[in-house]
């Protein structure tokens, strides 16, 4: 019986893709008030999403493992800067809405 607990357990709460994913979308959801909002930051997000993870898999190689993770923090951080430094020159009005997601 505790098995079965255990699973039910471990399939609704625990490993649930769909929990997850939706606990770790609370920050954007507490920032979109408006469709421009959600476009602007979904667009940011996913630019930073593709350069960062093509710039990890560069130099994936290149990595020493005690430093892999301090360094990926380093890229994606390096990105977020970029992306919005480019929202302020050439967005700004969007920049507005969206600076309190960029602090966290």
């Amino acid at each position: 019986m505790n098995k079965c607990i255990e699973r039910l357990y471990n399939g609704i709460i625990k490993e649930n893709p769909t929990l997850v994913l939706t606990l770790g979308m609370c920050p954007t959801l507490a920032v979109t008030t408006s469709a421009i909002n959600g476009i602007g930051m979904g667009l940011s997000s996913t630019v930073v999403l593709a350069l960062s993870n093509l710039m990890i898999s560069l130099l994936r190689k290149a990595i020493p493992d005690g430093v892999r993770m301090p360094a990926f923090i380093v890229v994606v951080a390096s990105f977020v800067t970029m992306v919005q430094f480019l929202m302020q020159g050439f967005l700004p009005i969007c920049t507005t809405h969206l600076e309190y997601i960029f602090l966290l």
